[in-house]
């Protein structure tokens, strides 16, 4: 009986031990360990980047974040409104943690502004966006940032589609204000990239009076959040008061404007190219067919250009296009005409990337390029040249000529599958030469006496310190209609290809900061197996549909051909030839799409296979891991209660032999 009781007593006294124990690892946990948490998400969505904490960290001024959320405006509003609280609940625990490592210079204020209050005006007043529920309720969901300096800047409204790049926009957000210098950037193209700003209201008057009004590339409109921008035309005699250069499709520059380049380079300048073997956004409308009939392919570099690239080691294989059928994409030739694959659309992912592990790729998903070029290195004494993307291990090359421009799907016959990537990106380091070792002669003309002088000029030779040049094979992938989308919010990126642009300026402005913070985006957490099977379904139908396309222009060749033949004598012979070929070509047709039919059904029977697999998996598998541990478990429990029992007998034994 005392035993029992003692074993009671002692039960009790290991309960109260234990609800002591965890209340006071409640207190230190909360109190001492505050900081301390674990993010176990495979993006890392709650913590911050190692950019976003050494921007943080050179924090030496108080900085005030307002984050305006209407929430009880959303709370009053439709089912998807409501569906704000939970992004505004994310955005909250992000800004939480730029407090935590802002050594107390970061303060965060929640403001719930409400209608007819100074809270409204002031969201107002700072340009948030403001969205209509009724006649008094607006909404808001913005953040503004405020320096003792007197600097502003703001976030007009978080969209929950942009979750990704959540952290960067807050970090940008920082940045601008404790820089508020923005570096410059020089822009030398031949294309109408750069335009000068007008108000909207000089931009009405011209459109009343019918004046063209060109703006501005919206890559552009992004690089001057960050950059100055300095449009240097496509002709310029010097280049000065910029730390970074960015040429894009040189070609038929001038003389002078080649030799200003290659002096920047060899004064230390940092250099990004941009060139394209068909530069299909900025290909002129009115251009003269090609002699092959058909638009001219609008190539960059020329053959000057190309001696300075020579000079860098970097090598664009003059009339070699880069393809890769596993990253081809699909896309429509015409609106009459259905998806199909085309290999010039290409969209990367990280087999372009993930080899080169470079910080300007790192963390880019989606790249869509069209129509890009090839590179090659050279030995060049004294420099160092690092490819920094490319196609997977299957990707090759192929040769385009201009006739064959109106149908990019006769291409994926023409290449053959590779075994060695082929690269699109290159950047060379080092100590360059020059492209003019005997200078450059100028010719000028005076504009009132028209008389021509010629001018000798020159420079440096050598460069006396490093200098970087980093050069890409495609120009539209900055285009607007490949690397942004028209959003009801306004235009906004469709995929990473403005991220890739904007990470080489900062790498080479030597700000990683911020370019480290772009690259931690979303997993890509695709099937690949899946992937495979629809990739080997879609090249079994696209063969298939080249073939009955094949057999319908035979025929109406042959009926062509009937047709020149014919004349009074033989024209009931004719039309009766014309209507056997006709019927003779409708049954292989009915048989050829009774393949591809069943080529479809198959590519899509294995992809439902796989994912009946993983359903029987994700269906099966657990409970049958909890029935499991089930069994175990009371297994375990019984086998402790038959060992508590026989020690029980034993201390009996012992007590009554004592």
């Amino acid at each position: 009986m005392q035993k029992k009781i003692k074993r009671k007593t002692e039960n009790y006294l290991k309960v109260s031990l234990g609800i002591i124990s965890m209340a006071l690892g409640v207190y230190i946990a909360s109190t001492l360990f505050y900081r301390v948490k674990i993010d176990l998400t495979d993006e890392g969505m709650y913590s911050l980047s190692k950019g976003s904490k050494a921007l943080l960290s050179k924090l030496d001024s108080p900085l005030r974040l307002k984050l305006y959320y209407s929430k009880t405006a959303a709370n009053k509003g439709t089912e998807g409104l409501r569906a704000f609280n939970n992004y505004f609940l994310y955005v909250h625990d992000i800004l939480k943690e730029f407090v935590a490592h802002s050594r107390n210079n970061l303060t965060v204020e929640i403001i719930d502004p409400r209608p007819d209050t100074e809270d409204e005006e002031e969201a107002e007043a700072y340009g948030l966006k403001r969205f209509h529920i009724t006649e008094t309720e607006r909404y808001f969901f913005g953040l503004v940032a405020l320096s003792d300096s007197g600097s502003e800047k703001v976030i007009e409204f978080f969209d929950p589609n942009k979750r990704d790049g959540l952290e960067y926009e807050i970090t940008k957000l920082i940045y601008s204000v404790l820089s508020p210098q923005k570096k410059v950037i020089g822009v030398l193209s031949p294309l109408p990239i750069v335009q000068d700003d007008v108000s909207p209201y000089m931009a009405q008057l011209m459109q009343m009076q019918g004046r063209p009004m060109t703006q501005s590339w919206p890559i552009v409109n992004l690089l001057r959040e960050f950059h100055e921008v300095k449009n240097l035309g496509r002709e310029t005699a010097t280049i000065s008061g910029i730390e970074t250069l960015l040429i894009i499709h040189p070609v038929g520059l001038s003389d002078q404007t080649l030799f200003a380049i290659d002096q920047f380079v060899l004064q230390g300048g940092k250099l990004l190219v941009l060139i394209d073997p068909h530069a299909f956004t900025g290909a002129p409308a009115n251009a003269p067919p090609s002699p092959m009939g058909g638009m001219p392919l609008n190539t960059s570099p020329d053959d000057k250009f190309r001696k300075l690239m020579d000079k860098w080691g970097i090598v664009a294989m003059e009339g070699a296009f880069a393809g890769d059928k596993y990253l081809s994409a699909m896309g429509r030739v015409s609106e009459y005409d259905p998806p199909a694959r085309l290999l010039p659309l290409m969209v990367c992912n990280r087999r372009c990337t993930e080899a080169f592990k470079d910080p300007m790729t790192r963390g880019l998903e989606q790249l869509t390029f069209f129509f890009p070029g090839a590179l090659q290195a050279q030995t060049i004494e004294g420099v160092t040249v690092e490819s920094f993307l490319s196609t997977s291990d299957k990707g090759s090359t192929y040769e385009v000529y201009p006739h064959e421009l109106a149908d990019p799907r006769i291409f994926w016959n023409k290449m053959e599958d590779g075994k060695t990537p082929v690269v699109m990106g290159m950047k060379s380091f080092g100590k360059f030469k020059t492209a003019f070792p005997d200078g450059v002669v100028i010719t000028n003309t005076d504009k009132d006496t028209k008389k021509t002088t010629t001018e000798k000029k020159t420079g440096m030779l050598e460069s006396t310190k490093d200098a970087v040049v980093v050069v890409i094979a495609d120009v539209d992938f900055i285009a607007a209609q490949f690397a942004f989308k028209q959003t009801f919010l306004g235009l906004t990126a469709a995929n990473d290809n403005s991220t890739l642009l904007l990470n080489t300026l900062e790498a080479l402005n030597g700000n990683v900061d911020l370019m480290s913070v772009r690259a931690k985006g979303h997993v890509n957490r695709s099937f690949e197996a899946i992937e495979a099977i629809e990739f080997e379904a879609d090249r079994k139908t696209e063969k298939k549909a080249m073939e009955i396309n094949g057999n319908i222009a035979r025929f109406e060749q042959e009926l062509t051909e009937l047709s020149k033949q014919a004349n009074q004598d033989n024209m009931a012979l004719i039309q009766n030839e014309s209507l056997k070929k006709k019927k003779a070509l409708s049954r292989k047709i009915v048989a050829l799409k009774k393949e591809l039919r069943e080529v479809k059904r198959e590519g899509r029977e294995r992809v439902e296979f796989v994912g009946k697999i993983f359903q029987f998996v994700n269906t099966l598998l657990m409970p049958l891991v909890v029935i499991i541990f089930g069994i175990w478990f009371l297994h375990f429990r019984k086998r402790k209660k038959i060992l508590e029992i026989s020690t029980l007998d034993s201390e009996q034994i012992v007590e009554q032999s004592l």
